[in-house]
């Protein structure tokens, strides 16, 4: 009968990942209706340059290209693509779908699969690898899978969203304590490190820092030295090997064209709001869109707490009533933390900035590695230790105690336990005599007998006549804690059209061979339509801005990553020209300065679309600019259009 129940128990497993898959659906309905003709209607620029890493990732195969630079953008000193998100872990198997249905729909597939394959690799690692229930691990896998920093970064960011194989990796650390298979489990670590790292670099580095806190609040000092010992043999296989292959991506990443040296200041001050922890997310069912973008500064992708105050209240009295189980207390150490680490330098409360209170990350955002983490996202650790302690507080308090109520009338049926089959690696069934004595204890991570423990009479247990009212209030509790973190749908948005001489092949007839474009006005906006117009045009026609990470190529000394290219002289005449009413009298200095950058662009044309709120100041003082060598623009298929080779010689 128990074998039964166990081959019914593991048939469940496709069903949980099939709800998780089709949730996901749910959650990008409105991207799946059209994804070729829709995008992420919150974090656009995200959205469109994915599209451009995925369509670059596809000409590996059509044309050769490196995987690790580009100049196809930011033209000519291109872009590093090691450096930036090019998730080539997902883009080079999906190439076939890109080519065959289009970007669109790879962005959707990778964007499902970044929600849906988090929850599912929680759920198996829970289930299998911490001996949790599988009611336990389903609910806990759907939240760390659906949480509100996971569907928040799911607007744009994939490669922080997937976060599927990060489980694997954690399941795959904590076996190095175990005597033998050192190569078997030295290898396994890192390819596994060597996937997420062809996903997200960042996540890769949260994972190690999380565990890092993890194990220290977890293990006795004493204990440290033999599960060292044990798990360096291993360790060191999992190094050699990853870097064996990691070896020259992270050389170029580091070392090669167009690397810097970490995030500039601004990005290094995006922080959560302390009140944010304790309210709902504009993603959530109970979430106030207003009152998140407060708190947030509007920032729609990266909403990276807002668990709410039911479900604080929740982990709080469940840290307490847990308090004796060391796991409980480990992860509450970690939460918390890492919790505070996400306030940033400077502390935020209820959206106002106090300059005069630091929080611990003041003395360890500029550290090497360190300057190039976004606080905020290390919200994600702590959406982490929650969901494990979700799941933690669901088996113990509920699940053990109606297994009490239910179950161990089964078991008194038996001779002994030996007739009870060995179901995992460590499981809730391992060790049995566990249930039916005095309260149930959490199932350690680090307690896996490698034979099976010593079968004893079970001692005399009292048999409650129903389920334990407490387990009805803790589940009741849950109810109320992780239902109004339920998600909305994404919005999403008809694609803007392109300017038709970037759409249907037009640039080929009417740019000329080999083309360089300059789009003006250059700036922030203008890099967001770059990346669309770049992947639109197959790659065949070079531009020279774009929205990507780099360095500043203005400013030899300025080695921090920056969006975008460097100002250049001519970039920054036209965000003053764009403010003017009338086109200006230019002067000499002036044009030649746009001599100048024409000539280090190798530029052949300028372009700018028509119907610009401004059109006839910029077109006018583009015309003055160029003049005399180049004639007046002229519109071609949807932009003005000038033709400066008789410049550029290009």
């Amino acid at each position: 009968m128990i074998l039964r129940r166990h081959v019914l128990v593991r048939a469940i497993d496709p069903l949980v990942m099939l709800g998780y898959v089709l949730s996901a659906v749910y959650v990008l309905q409105h991207l799946w209706a059209d994804p070729n003709g829709r995008y992420l209607a919150l974090n656009f620029q995200d959205h469109f340059t994915f599209e451009w890493f995925l369509t670059h990732a596809t000409e590996l195969f059509t044309h050769g290209h490196s995987p690790f630079f580009s100049d196809d953008v930011n033209y000519p000193m291109g872009v590093n693509l090691m450096a930036n998100t090019s998730i080539l872990t997902v883009a080079l198997p999906l190439t076939p779908v890109t080519l065959w249905l289009g970007v669109g729909v790879t962005f959707a597939i990778i964007s499902t699969l970044a929600i849906a394959g988090t929850a599912a690799g929680w759920y198996w690692v829970l289930s299998r690898e911490f001996g949790r229930s599988r009611i336990a691990a389903g609910v806990a896998g759907a939240f760390l899978g659906f949480a509100p920093a996971i569907i928040s970064q799911a607007a744009g960011h994939p490669n922080i969203a997937g976060q599927g194989l990060i489980p694997l990796i954690v399941a795959a650390v904590l076996r190095l304590r175990h005597p033998g298979r050192v190569w078997r489990r030295g290898l396994w670590l890192a390819a596994l490190v060597v996937l997420q790292a062809g996903i997200n670099e960042e996540m890769l580095f949260f994972t190690a820092l999380g565990l890092a806190v993890f194990l220290l609040a977890y293990i006795p000092p004493r204990q440290l030295p033999s599960l060292t010992r044990a798990a360096l043999p291993k360790l060191g296989v999992a190094v050699l090997a990853a870097v064996a292959v990691l070896a020259y991506p992270l050389y170029f990443q580091f070392w090669g064209p167009q690397t810097y040296r970490g995030l500039d200041s601004g990005v290094r001050a995006i922080n959560l709001d302390i009140l944010s922890y304790f309210n709902f997310g504009r993603y959530s069912l109970a979430g106030d869109v207003a009152e998140a973008a407060r708190l947030n500064r509007d920032g729609a992708s990266e909403e990276n707490s807002f668990f709410g105050l039911p479900l604080i209240i929740l982990l709080l009295a469940g840290s307490v009533t847990l308090w004796r189980s060391r796991l409980s207390r480990a992860l509450f150490v970690t939460g918390f933390v890492f919790m505070i680490c996400s306030f940033g330098d400077v502390l935020r409360y209820n959206g106002i900035d106090y300059h005069d209170a630091h929080g611990p990350w003041h003395w360890i955002a500029t550290l090497p590695l360190f300057d190039s983490i976004v606080p905020t996202r290390l919200g994600l650790i702590v959406t982490v230790a929650v969901g494990v302690q979700v799941a933690l507080l669901i088996d113990v308090l509920v699940v053990e105690r109606l297994r009490l109520a239910f179950v161990i009338e089964e078991f008194e049926e038996l001779e002994d336990f030996s007739d009870i089959p060995e179901l995992d690696d460590i499981s809730d069934l391992d060790h049995v005599p566990a249930l039916v004595g005095s309260a149930p204890t959490a199932v350690s991570v680090f307690h896996t007998p490698a034979t099976p423990p010593p079968v004893s009479p079970a001692p005399p247990v009292s048999l409650p006549n129903g389920p334990p009212i407490s387990a009805l209030v803790w589940a009741l509790a849950l109810v109320i804690a992780l239902v109004p973190l339920i998600p909305l749908p994404q919005p999403a948005a008809e694609r803007p059209a392109l300017p038709a001489i970037f759409a249907d092949a037009n640039w080929r007839k009417d740019l000329p061979p080999n083309p360089v474009v300059v789009t003006l006005p250059n700036g922030w906006n203008e890099n967001f339509n770059i990346m669309r117009w770049s992947t639109d045009t197959r790659f065949e026609v070079k531009f020279v801005a774009g929205y990507f990470l780099g360095p500043n190529d203005t400013d030899p000394t300025d080695k921090n990553a920056h969006f975008g290219p460097g100002w250049r002289n001519t970039t920054s005449y036209f965000l003053w020209v764009r403010t003017q009413l009338v086109s200006p009298t230019v002067t000499p200095a002036q044009r030649e300065d746009m001599r100048e950058d024409l000539k280090f662009w190798k530029a052949t044309t300028i372009v700018f679309p028509v119907g610009w709120r401004d059109e006839r100041v910029i077109r006018e003082t583009i015309d003055k600019l160029v003049a005399p060598e180049v004639a007046p623009g002229r519109i071609v298929d949807g932009v003005w259009l000038w033709d400066v080779r008789p410049i550029t010689a290009g």
